[in-house]
């Protein structure tokens, strides 16, 4: 009965990792000095003059629901701005396509 006991165990803790890995979502925090916010079906962002000099883009999780019914997931990138400038970089998703979460990216 021990044996079983520990076996019903061991399947129940394999079951409960195996399904909260898939659950597990990108983190969302943009960098320092950075804002990333939703615009319509996509991300926003910009990054202030504290860091003056790099560059940002926006970066938009979104997700996609196939005609089989299997999830894709994916990023979508804006383009490269310059900390600092007056302007935004907007990342829309792409056509058929789910927005999740905004974050923005440096280098």
């Amino acid at each position: 009965m021990k044996s079983r006991t520990v076996k019903t165990l061991f399947a129940a803790t394999l079951t409960a990792v195996g399904l909260a890995v898939p659950m597990a979502a990108p983190a969302s925090a943009a960098p320092a000095y950075c804002s990333a916010s939703q615009s319509g079906n996509g991300a926003k962002a910009y990054c202030y003059a504290s860091a003056s000099g790099t560059q940002f883009r926006a970066v938009a999780y979104c997700k996609y629901v196939t005609p089989t019914g299997s999830v894709d997931y994916s990023n979508f990138y804006g383009a490269w701005r310059v900390q600092g400038d007056p302007s935004w970089s907007t990342a829309p998703c792409g056509l058929g396509w789910s927005f999740l979460s905004p974050n923005a990216q440096t280098r």
